[in-house]
C-alpha cells in the first residue's frame, strides 16, 4: 500500500508539471546509478539465500530486492520453498526453523541461476575464432545479456515517448491533432520500405499500437513533430531518431573485430 501511494504521489507531481520544469523533474528523479557488477550481484543474492534460510527474515529480502533492483527469478524458486517449509507451523521461531534446516539439506549447492556460473568462452569456440581468450573473464549477464529490442524500445520507452507527445504534451487540441495526423499520411516513405501511414490511427490509437507502427513512427518522428511539441521534447525525439539506425544493425561488418 505504501508504494501504491508513493506511484501515486509521483504521478500526480509529474502530471501537474509542464514545459522545462516537467523535463528538469524527470531528469532529476530518474538519474541513471552506477551499473551492477557480476561479483557484487552473485555476493547479494547469495547473502538473500543466508536470509531465507532464517526464519523471519522475508521483509528484509523484499527490501533488499528492491533496493538493489536484482531479482533471479531461480533463485526465488529456492527462496520460496523455504518460505512455505515454516509458514504453517506454530509456535516461536525455533520449532518453525527445523523446517527450513531440512529443506536446506534437499537443495542443489548452487541456488543461484545458471548464468551467474558461466566461467568462460568454450574451448571450440576459442579454436574456431583462432583467438585467445583465456585471459578474458565469464560472462557478464549485466552487460553481455543481448537486448531484446521489440518490447525494450519499440514497446517500451519508445511507446512511453509517443504517448506522452499525443496525450500529454500535444493533449486535447484538435489542431494540433490535425497538424500532426496530416503529415503523418502524407510524409513520404518510399525510400524506407513502408507502407502507407494511417496518420489518424496512429494518433487517435497511440495507447494500442503494436510494434510494427512504431517501427514506422520511428523513421518520421521529428519530421512530424517539428513545432507541435516543447523544444525539449523534440531534442529527444531527435536523439532518438539518431539511436533507431545504430539499433537495427542487421549485419555487423568485420565481426571479429567488434568481438575483440
Amino acid at each position: 500500500m505504501e508504494e501504491m501511494v508513493t506511484r501515486v504521489k509521483w504521478f500526480i507531481k509529474v502530471t501537474n508539471l509542464s514545459g522545462l520544469a516537467y523535463y528538469t523533474f524527470v531528469y532529476e528523479a530518474w538519474q541513471i546509478g552506477e551499473p551492477h557488477h557480476k561479483n557484487e550481484t552473485v555476493a547479494e543474492l547469495t547473502s538473500m539465500f543466508s536470509y531465507a534460510l532464517k526464519v523471519g527474515n522475508q521483509t528484509q529480502i523484499k527490501q533488499r530486492k528492491t533496493s538493489m533492483g536484482i531479482k533471479d527469478t531461480f533463485l526465488d524458486l529456492f527462496l520460496n520453498c523455504l518460505a512455505e517449509s515454516h509458514c504453517k507451523i506454530r509456535g516461536g521461531n525455533k520449532p518453525k526453523q527445523e523446517a527450513p534446516d531440512r529443506v536446506k539439506e534437499t537443495l542443489p549447492e548452487n541456488v543461484i541461476s545458471p548464468v551467474w556460473q558461466i566461467k568462460g568462452l568454450s574451448t571450440v569456440f576459442t579454436v574456431l575464432c583462432r583467438i585467445d581468450f583465456n585471459n578474458i573473464p565469464g560472462i557478464n549477464p549485466h552487460s553481455d545479456t543481448p537486448v531484446e529490442i521489440l518490447h525494450t524500445v519499440l514497446l517500451g520507452f519508445f511507446k512511453y515517448l509517443w504517448c506522452d507527445a499525443v496525450s500529454v504534451r500535444i493533449g486535447n487540441d484538435k489542431l494540433k491533432h490535425e497538424l500532426l495526423e496530416t503529415p503523418l499520411s502524407s510524409v513520404d516513405i518510399s525510400g524506407l520500405g513502408l507502407s502507407h501511414l494511417a496518420g489518424h490511427t496512429l494518433v487517435q490509437y497511440a495507447e494500442s499500437l503494436v510494434g510494427s507502427d512504431f517501427h514506422a513512427i520511428a523513421q518520421v518522428a521529428p519530421f512530424v513533430l517539428h513545432d507541435l511539441v516543447p523544444t525539449e521534447c523534440y531534442d529527444t525525439w531527435v536523439a532518438l531518431w539518431n539511436l533507431i539506425p545504430l539499433i537495427w544493425q542487421s549485419e555487423i561488418e568485420n565481426s571479429m573485430e567488434h568481438l575483440v
